[in-house]
């Protein structure tokens, strides 16, 4: 395998060469036109769960949640849902892949991920977006905006609570479901409100406060993602956007002990999300790697999920008739699907 090579001063696993491709999209740019979508419109896929048991543990793959704009893979406005487990309508979580803004995909959420989540009464889908060679990072946050708005939009036939969506992410993914969950232009332009997001999970989260980093570090990969201009930087910060007059939803920062970036990151946003009137847990996970704080999301004993969902248990589910204590012992018998060796990326 052929790693990706990091330049700057952040450190981190290695992306890989050689990823399988992915399957083509369930409903594809073909089916999106005929139905008469102009481009980077917002499809109506009625029927996304049809064939799918109430409870069967068994995902929804390759949905198209928009049509993309000539020159973008169909397969990148693309997402996977494993729909709740339970007949109560399921809270959300929308998984955000890492990958350093240029690399990477939905492969990421794994299905140890998903079945952790649903064994806790919650639903999860994990989304693909435009990578850098294909748009801004600006794109990536409306891209993710997009696919919770499609989601929305699927929630009576799939049993999702439309008004109670977690967004997590890994790495470059958690700045982007950062920014999406505190910057409220992305969900309003979506035509999402942005009370709907109740809570925000980050694992090892790079970019934060991009312009901070800029000027301590430097860090030429930060300008090739986020240009040259300070103000770009201080924009697409998601520390820039936990300010007084709108309660931040509350946020659980996983951080790996011994990153150089990513834990002094995680306390400037817990600090300002704090000076808003948030509520915010950081928790710094020894023993672990970049990498295995995503994968190894979900496997028996994983203190990053244990944690996760306490968190999520105590601030999202009030009056959705889960039990917590009930549903942490399902998740301790969740299995290790997610647990083996995966190649990895930075950010």
């Amino acid at each position: 395998m052929v790693p990706f090579m990091r330049t700057g001063a952040s450190s981190a696993i290695l992306h890989a060469a050689g990823r399988p491709a992915q399957p083509p999209v369930r409903r594809g740019l073909g089916a999106l036109l005929a139905a008469g979508l102009l481009y980077g419109a917002t499809p109506a896929a009625a029927g996304a769960c049809d064939g799918i048991a109430p409870g069967e543990d068994r995902p929804v793959r390759d949905l198209a949640y928009a049509a993309p704009e000539p020159g973008v893979p169909a397969d990148a406005l693309s997402l996977d849902l494993w729909p709740g487990a339970s007949p109560l309508p399921a809270p959300l979580v929308v998984f955000v892949h890492g990958g350093t803004w240029m690399h990477g995909g939905k492969y990421a959420g794994t299905a140890g991920q998903a079945r952790a989540f649903r064994s806790a009464g919650f639903a999860y889908a994990t989304v693909n977006y435009r990578l850098l060679r294909q748009g801004p990072p600006q794109a990536a946050a409306r891209d993710i905006a997009r696919a919770v708005a499609f989601l929305r939009g699927q929630a009576k036939g799939c049993g999702l609570d439309p008004d109670r969506i977690i967004l997590m992410g890994h790495s470059a993914g958690a700045h982007l479901a950062a920014l999406v969950a505190l910057d409220e232009s992305y969900l309003a332009q979506a035509g999402v409100p942005p009370e709907v997001v109740r809570a925000g999970v980050l694992l090892d989260a790079y970019g934060l406060d991009i312009a901070r980093h800029v000027r301590e570090t430097g860090d030429p990969v930060y300008a090739r993602v986020f240009g040259p201009d300070p103000t770009g930087w201080t924009a697409m910060s998601p520390v820039s956007h936990a300010a007084p007059g709108r309660r931040p939803p509350p946020m659980i920062l996983h951080v790996v002990a011994g990153n150089p970036e990513t834990p002094g990151q995680a306390e400037a946003l817990a600090g300002a999300l704090r000076a808003a009137g948030g509520e915010v847990e950081v928790h710094t996970a020894e023993g672990e790697s970049h990498n295995s704080l995503n994968y190894g999301f979900g496997a028996p004993g994983d203190e990053t999920t244990r944690r996760s969902l306490d968190f999520l248990l105590a601030h999202v589910t009030q009056g959705t008739g889960l039990s917590g204590p009930r549903a942490v012992a399902l998740m301790q018998q969740t299995s290790a699907d997610s647990a083996g060796t995966h190649e990895g990326y930075p950010r």
